[in-house]
């Protein structure tokens, strides 16, 4: 089992990092294209074609922004979140993968350690990185009043509640988060000394 299921973690990891890449090389040359074609010859038909794929993603950033030439600074922005986003998925997927490593380990050697610090590390790697995801977003207006951020606020908040009573947010920093995933990361490191060895 440990020798058939762990090459197939491996080839999920490649798969989903090789469509992260794609997704941000795509992005960042649409969003040259629109800034070299708006410059160039902004009422014809590529110019026409490649607002037609990046307004969708650079209007209702540029519409929350609160400069006067948003739309100009709207695609920069884009590309700075996708590339943000894109860390933070394959984070997610390395952090998910390994703990499918240590279950999968753990169930092959009939080690319960080993599955139980494999559910603890999913559990808790799982849960920094929606925090991490609710920080990111909290910078992009648009994606602030989704049903997926709502979901992810509902989920982050029963821990996040108790952090920021301990240290008050200074004017509009909230550094409870940092301390959260700072504990979080001595959690993941303490399950991996103390199960996983």
């Amino acid at each position: 089992m440990d020798s058939v299921l762990i090459p197939v973690l491996q080839q999920i990891a490649t798969g989903v990092n090789l469509i992260i890449k794609v997704v941000v090389v795509a992005v960042i040359v649409l969003m040259l294209l629109r800034w070299l074609l708006l410059r160039v010859s902004p009422f014809g038909w590529p110019a026409y074609q490649v607002r037609r794929f990046t307004d969708p993603m650079v209007w209702p950033l540029a519409q929350s922004l609160p400069m006067p030439n948003s739309m100009s600074i709207a695609p920069l922005i884009v590309v700075l979140v996708t590339l943000l986003g894109a860390y933070f998925l394959q984070q997610m997927v390395q952090e998910l993968l390994d703990s499918m490593f240590i279950l999968v380990r753990g169930i092959a050697s009939g080690r319960p350690l080993w599955i139980l610090g494999g559910i603890l590390y999913a559990g808790v790697s799982m849960l920094m990185l929606l925090i991490i995801i609710r920080i990111v977003s909290s910078w992009v207006p648009f994606m602030r009043d989704n049903r997926v951020m709502w979901t992810i606020y509902s989920l982050t908040e029963p821990i996040m509640g108790p952090f920021r009573e301990i240290i008050p947010p200074l004017g509009m920093f909230d550094l409870s988060p940092i301390l959260l995933i700072f504990l979080m990361s001595f959690v993941k490191s303490a399950i991996r000394s103390l199960l996983l060895q």
